[in-house]
């Protein structure tokens, strides 16, 4: 699912560190304690069973791997999006074909599982790379084998619950920040060009993607 190696991989803001404006007039105290927060302090695991977030754990790495990542500066997906299941945070509108999201969640890892074990006869955790890949495309395509999803739209749960609460949880998360060029929080500084494309001075700017040049 993660696709190979080129150039839409390489860094577009190259030595961009979010996290050196710390001390800077771009943030504040509070804004300095939003982001400490966000990095320090990772949810406990209390909505998904311990089999349940070992999957989840599997399926994120495919849809959004850190490979260069060191153990310590992994973004933690499973646990913030645990918390929000734990405590029942709704969108506020429900997609056709799928349940609430509480039961949702259940029943899509169920069905992911059961697809593995249809596809591989094994568990989705022990595959390897290229058959988890396999697994996922399945479920994407919304023709996965078996009855497991009945009642539950594989397609629409992929897209629309699944890889969108991974992609958005990731980012979400100061340690990604970096990739995007994104500056955080603008507090109390603000930004002044604000017109499609104005970048501020103290702003990540973006290397050119084709020459490796900014």
């Amino acid at each position: 699912m993660s696709g190979g190696e080129g150039d839409s991989f390489r860094p577009r803001y190259p030595g961009y560190d979010v996290l050196a404006k710390w001390s800077s007039p771009d943030w504040d105290d509070q804004t300095r304690d939003v982001v400490r927060r966000r990095i320090e302090e990772v949810p406990p695991i209390r909505f998904f069973t311990g089999d349940e977030a070992a999957l989840l754990a599997a399926v994120a790495e495919r849809i959004v791997p850190q490979p260069d990542r060191a153990a310590g500066a992994r973004v933690p997906i499973v646990p913030f999006i645990d918390e929000r299941l734990h405590e029942d945070r709704r969108q506020g509108y429900r997609y056709e074909g799928i349940p609430p999201q509480r039961e949702a969640w259940r029943a899509g890892l169920a069905g992911i599982e059961a697809t593995s074990r249809a596809l591989h006869g094994r568990a989705f955790v022990a595959l390897a790379d290229a058959e988890q890949d396999e697994v996922l495309r399945r479920v994407e395509r919304g023709d996965p084998p078996g009855d497991a999803w009945a009642g539950l739209d594989a397609r629409r749960f992929f897209t629309s619950v699944l890889c969108e609460t991974v992609v958005k949880t990731y980012y979400a998360h100061p340690l990604a920040w970096n990739e995007t060029g994104y500056n955080g929080p603008s507090s109390p500084r603000g930004h002044v060009r604000k017109w499609i494309g104005g970048v501020d001075p103290w702003e990540a700017h973006e290397r050119d993607a084709r020459w490796g040049t900014g």
